[in-house]
């Protein structure tokens, strides 16, 4: 009885770790999952090229006046501070995209 009782069990979770396996692919193989995924690995680029470009700016601005280190973690502390303002705007965009989507869907 009790061998009869876990066979079933098993048989239940394998069948629903299918259900979870089908629903995931459903989900992945949506182009707007993809599409956002791309959207958000652009902006992780754009903010480390941003960051570099402010640091190198300072860079330069420390060789040609002789302080050390002084411009280029001002402008890191401005590229990051720009680029932070620029995602939580696009976050929020999306976010505003999203529940409109949402509500224009027919039900």
């Amino acid at each position: 009885m009790f061998g009869c009782d876990r066979y079933i069990l098993i048989q239940e979770k394998f069948i629903d770790s299918l259900r979870m396996a089908q629903s995931r692919k459903k989900r992945f193989a949506s182009p707007d999952y993809y599409r956002g995924a791309m959207r958000w690995m652009g902006v992780g680029v754009e903010f480390c090229l941003v960051i570099g470009l402010f640091c190198f700016i300072g860079y330069f601005l420390d060789k040609k006046e002789g302080t050390a280190p002084g411009w280029m973690i001002m402008g890191f502390f401005v590229g990051f501070s720009f680029m932070l303002y620029t995602m939580l705007k696009r976050a929020k965009k999306d976010e505003d995209e999203e529940a409109e989507r949402e509500h224009n869907q027919p039900e």
